[in-house]
């Protein structure tokens, strides 16, 4: 053990002490059966595990900035990638201590959709805007000796 788990372990061991002599038996009993009940919602420790991997995610979901590693899980791409887009000015990044990198969700998911592909049904739909928007235009639009 290093220096910074021994220091963690007497943390806790402290923190228990504190526990135990603040309260009662009985309350140490409640506090095992509110533990033993939360374990027994996932059967087993596979489980346990899986919820604690979605908790990680949803938790990862929700930052705003994220770092090079991250950055390429999000774009699933390399770390070279990454830096290379970097370095051509791709994307912005954030450097506040001069050495690490960050880069905001926001513009990742807009460099993304920087150059769409649209499926069939997009392209009639936005075809059908066009076609209406310019018969909406000729209607409009006046005729030699200024009658509509």
């Amino acid at each position: 053990m290093n220096r910074k788990e021994i220091d963690l372990l007497l943390s806790r061991i402290e923190g228990l002490k504190s526990f135990l002599e603040n309260n009662s038996l009985e309350n140490f009993q409640q506090e095992i059966l509110n533990v033993e009940n939360y374990l027994k919602r996932f059967g087993s420790l596979a489980e346990l595990l899986s919820h604690l991997e979605n908790v990680e995610k949803i938790a990862y979901a929700a930052k705003e900035f994220l770092n090079i590693d991250e950055v390429a899980a999000y774009l699933q791409v390399s770390k070279g990638y990454v830096y290379k887009l970097t370095m051509q000015k791709e994307l912005t990044v954030y450097k506040p201590n001069g050495k690490n990198i960050f880069i905001l969700r926001d513009d990742l998911n807009r460099w993304i959709k920087r150059n769409p592909c649209f499926s069939n049904a997009e392209i009639k739909r936005q075809a059908n805007v066009i076609a209406y928007t310019l018969g909406q235009k000729s209607k409009n639009k006046p005729t030699k000796g200024g009658k509509k």
